[in-house]
């Protein structure tokens, strides 16, 4: 039996009561999480002008557009909603994968409950969690880095992710669902192209991975086909985007016993690179510790221990050290920084388009040096989450060093229900002033078991005020 077998049966057969209570509870709090980030990006990069084009195109009204209400076919909706919740980079993130799971599955699975109707709350977590168990151990198994093949597998990942989720929920047969991943092994791609010019297709391809993920489940549904062995085969998944090297074992090992989903990490309202927070946090704490403001900072060094990270965050010098966009300024570690330190936090401001030009950011900028030591790098990808390890220097020669290995919403310093409640009322007030629903989603979500349609639930965040 292939891993693609495994994999089918699990994601088609699991039930609800199979879901430990760990992953029924982390399925939940993605759920809101990815709301919120949705209603905060209503006012990210593009969304609007996304929007428009959606609009435009039209068609039959079976979902609705979180950004303004519209209803859409199904996948337009799925497309701007999952670009707008990583608008501003606030979705989680599995560290160790370098992989944005739930921003994808959830606006995808909250869309088609919509289109197909009373899809009750149970078998809503049960199609998110298998789909972003999915996408996990897709992301689990490269042994290669980014760095040296440019895939992205927060955009590749999905197409699959999503479409098994889309054909459970959508009830589809093993051999549709089949059909459906090898449709969307057929549409896949996604690079870090992206990331090296500040272009708009970071946030864009996460829409676009969700989207092709549904019409592939909607194409098998109509007895289109798809080819087998996607993941494993001649030219499967592993073969074309990873050169052959990843471990077979990371797909199916302890298959519905260990849930890679429970191992993803909730981001704190930093709207930037999940790589970055740990170095924001520690400057924050030396910076605070020390006494200091930016003023009287001589030199800030911090360290990156993975070259990925590196590669992403801190080059070129020209575009890291003068962010000319607001993708820019989201990867890059010397921007966050000395944003941080200049103001003492890290909110929605940080990265808008006006803040770019903010002269003591920019000069103080210029103070920050990168101390790359990947020395414990043991392979091809590193060890994550990575470090935050930063001195600030001031203009006496004193120095003030602070490490934070696990920035909160980590799994080992983790995010309750509450906290994620928090976070989602600050990107409700900020995407959608003045709006009065956001308690009502918060309150719906925690009992999401009890909900007989979850179709409702992109229909309230999208509510007139």
């Amino acid at each position: 039996m292939d891993a693609m077998e495994h994999l089918l049966e699990f994601g088609l057969g699991a039930r609800f009561t199979d879901l430990p209570r760990a992953v029924v509870e982390r399925t939940k709090m993605a759920v809101l999480d990815t709301l919120g980030t949705a209603i905060a990006g209503i006012r990210g990069e593009s969304v609007s002008e996304l929007t428009s084009l959606a609009c435009h195109w039209g068609g039959n009204p079976e979902a609705t557009l979180i950004t303004n209400g519209s209803r859409l076919p199904l996948p337009l909706a799925v497309l701007v909603n999952a670009t707008s919740a990583r608008a501003w980079d606030l979705d989680d993130v599995h560290e160790q994968n370098t992989c944005h799971v739930n921003v994808s599955t959830v606006p995808a699975a909250l869309a088609v409950a919509e289109a197909r109707g009373l899809v009750d709350g149970r078998e809503l977590v049960a199609a998110i969690a298998v789909g972003s168990e999915l996408i996990c151990r897709m992301s689990a198994a490269p042994r290669i880095g980014f760095r040296e093949t440019g895939s992205s597998m927060s955009y590749q990942c999905p197409f699959y992710g999503v479409a098994l989720a889309a054909s459970r929920l959508m009830k589809l047969s093993k051999t549709q669902a089949r059909h459906a991943l090898g449709i969307a092994h057929s549409r896949a791609g996604g690079n870090q192209q992206g990331f090296l010019t500040g272009a708009t297709t970071v946030k864009l391809m996460q829409g676009v991975a969700a989207e092709g993920g549904v019409i592939a489940a909607l194409m098998a549904e109509r007895n289109l086909t798809g080819s087998v062995d996607v993941l494993e085969g001649r030219f499967g998944y592993y073969q074309v985007f990873h050169r052959g090297r990843y471990e077979p074992q990371d797909l199916t090992r302890a298959l519905g016993a260990q849930w890679f989903v429970n191992e993803v990490s909730i981001k704190p309202l930093y709207p930037c690179c999940k790589f970055i927070h740990g170095p924001i946090d520690a400057v924050l704490q030396a910076v605070g510790d020390a006494g200091i403001g930016a003023d009287e900072i001589e030199r800030i060094r911090a360290v990156v221990t993975n070259k990925e990270v590196y590669d992403l965050v801190c080059t070129t010098r020209e575009r890291k050290w003068n962010p000319a966009s607001i993708t820019d300024a989201q990867f890059s570690l010397p921007y966050m920084l000395a944003w941080a330190v200049v103001h003492r936090s890290i909110g929605f401001e940080s990265v808008a388009a006006s803040s770019l030009g903010d002269t003591a950011v920019k000069a103080l900028m210029q103070r920050i040096d990168i101390d790359l030591q990947t020395g414990a790098q043991t392979d091809g990808r590193g060890t994550f989450p990575m470090p935050g390890i930063v001195t600030v220097i001031d203009r006496n020669g004193r120095e003030t060093q602070r490490t934070v290995e696990y920035v909160k919403g980590h799994p080992k310093n983790p995010m309750s229900y509450d906290e994620v409640a928090k976070k989602f009322l600050a990107c409700a007030r900020f995407g959608r002033p003045g709006w009065r629903g956001a308690e009502q989603v918060i309150e719906s979500v925690r009992a999401i078991e009890e909900i007989d349609d979850c179709g409702k639930l992109v229909k309230l965040c999208a509510a007139a005020d």
